[in-house]
Parts: C-alpha cells; sequence; structure tokens
C-alpha cells in the first residue's frame, strides 16, 4: 500500500490547488486528450480506467468516444469537481471512485485499457501502480502512460527533481525514458507505441501551480534562472519575450502484455 505520509501529502498538495490545477490549460487542453484518446486506440466498445484522474477531463475525453469510463483519485476535491462536470456534460457512462492507485479496487481484467498521465512522477511506487494497471485489464488489453520525464544524465535529472520537489512537495521522481522502459519490462508490458514531446511553460505559472510559499518560491526562480547560461536541468530554460520559459519533456507510451 501506498505510505501514508506520501498520500497524505499528494492529498494535501492537490486540495489545496485544486482550483488552479483544475484550470490550467496542460490539465483541460481538449487536443491534447483527444490525441491521447486517438494513441490508445479505445474505441465505443472499450472500457476505459483513469488512475489518478484528478479532474477526471481524460476520463471524460474517453467517456465521449467508448463503452464505459472510470476515474480513480485519491484526492476527493478532484472528484467532486469531475463528478459535477460529467453531470454538466450529461455523460451517462462515467463512474468517478476514490481509491489508492497501488491497490485497485476492480478485479482483473475489468477494463480493457487502463490510463494514467502526469502522475507517475507522484507516485512513491510506480511499480506496483503499473502492475496494478496491467492486472485490471484484460490479457489482451492496453496501459497508456504520458508524464513528464527527466533527462538520461544523472545530475540533470537530480537538478530537475530537487526544482519540482521545491515547488509540489507531493513530488517523488520524474523518470528517464530508459527507467519507465525498464519499469514497463519488469511488469510484464510491452512499449507497442512510444512518442515524446515538449510542454513549454512560463516559470510565474509553473509557481502559482504549485503555490509554494515566497522563500521557496524566490529559490526556484533562482535555480532556473542559473540554468538558463550552462544548462544545469535538461529543461531547455530560456528568457522570452521578457520571461522565463522552459520545456517539461514529456512522453506518451502505450503498452501491451509483453
Amino acid at each position: 500500500m501506498m505510505d501514508d505520509a506520501h498520500l497524505a501529502r499528494v492529498r494535501a498538495q492537490f486540495g489545496k490547488q485544486a482550483d488552479i490545477y483544475a484550470r490550467m490549460r496542460q490539465t483541460t487542453d481538449e487536443r491534447s486528450l483527444n490525441a491521447l484518446v486517438s494513441i490508445s486506440g479505445a474505441d465505443p466498445t472499450t472500457r476505459v480506467l483513469e488512475v489518478a484522474c484528478g479532474p477526471g477531463f481524460l476520463t471524460m475525453a474517453f467517456a465521449a468516444r467508448c463503452r464505459t469510463a472510470v476515474g480513480i483519485d485519491a484526492t476527493e476535491v478532484f472528484l467532486a469537481m469531475a463528478r459535477v462536470e460529467a453531470a454538466r456534460r450529461e455523460l451517462l457512462n462515467i463512474e468517478f471512485h476514490s481509491g489508492n492507485a497501488e491497490a485497485l479496487p476492480f478485479a482483473a481484467g475489468a477494463f480493457d485499457l487502463a490510463a494514467c498521465r502526469a502522475a507517475v512522477h507522484h507516485f512513491a511506487h510506480p511499480e506496483r501502480v503499473l502492475a496494478e494497471m496491467r492486472r485490471v485489464v484484460t490479457p489482451q488489453g492496453r496501459v497508456l502512460i504520458a508524464d513528464m520525464v527527466s533527462s538520461e544524465d544523472p545530475e540533470l535529472a537530480a537538478y530537475h527533481n530537487r526544482i519540482e520537489r521545491l515547488c509540489d512537495p507531493s513530488h517523488t521522481r520524474a523518470l528517464p525514458p530508459s527507467e519507465f522502459r525498464q519499469l514497463f519490462a519488469d511488469c510484464g508490458l510491452a512499449v507497442h507505441f512510444e512518442a515524446s514531446l515538449p510542454i513549454d511553460i512560463e516559470i510565474e505559472e509553473y509557481i502559482t501551480h504549485g503555490g509554494p510559499d515566497a522563500a521557496t518560491a524566490a529559490q526556484i526562480r533562482t535555480l532556473l534562472e542559473a540554468s538558463i547560461a550552462v544548462d544545469k536541468c535538461g529543461l531547455n530554460v530560456r528568457r522570452q519575450d521578457g520571461a522565463i520559459w522552459f520545456s517539461y519533456p514529456t512522453a506518451v507510451f502505450l503498452l501491451t502484455a509483453a
């Protein structure tokens, strides 16, 4: 089971920042949500589970095109938001449940597809979550993972993760792509499709999404500014239009049983 102290950090962080997170363009962008649905290969017969669904926008994108869609998350405020929005959209084939990603409350083979977006870097034990996602899909089922990744260079990755933890205490570690691939192999999953795409974000928008105190926000600014002239974190930090911007490396993996 997920460490109680870490689960409490996740709930505290997202409970505090839920309204801001649910309005972020990275969270709500329909184009990227629909792209993930398309990559997954989901169709009107597909039963979908989204793990760590947050405010449920991806779950709802699946529900609009699939047989059923279920979202599960540990943060009640997100689930309340998701239920209200799903009702507003008149989606009748969708459910949202509270639960722990390391012990999913569903039977083996209950779904055709299990998806997880922008959450692996919050898991204390991602291998347990992957094993659970594989368990709850059919033997022919698929697993979709979309998340930030870190540099393959350990020093750059450590610097990146230091910034992330300052901004969001529930962050555990962004994994490099090679570690994701090894994690999948260890769980008996084969990579059927893989793609990468950087996501650009301005420093103040980034700080606002995490909500650190003023002293911590100043430390984040200092660390990112120090990476402009000499790359220290693998995030392409630069001055642009009078502000500091950087780019998250992200990866999407579609997985099947090995």
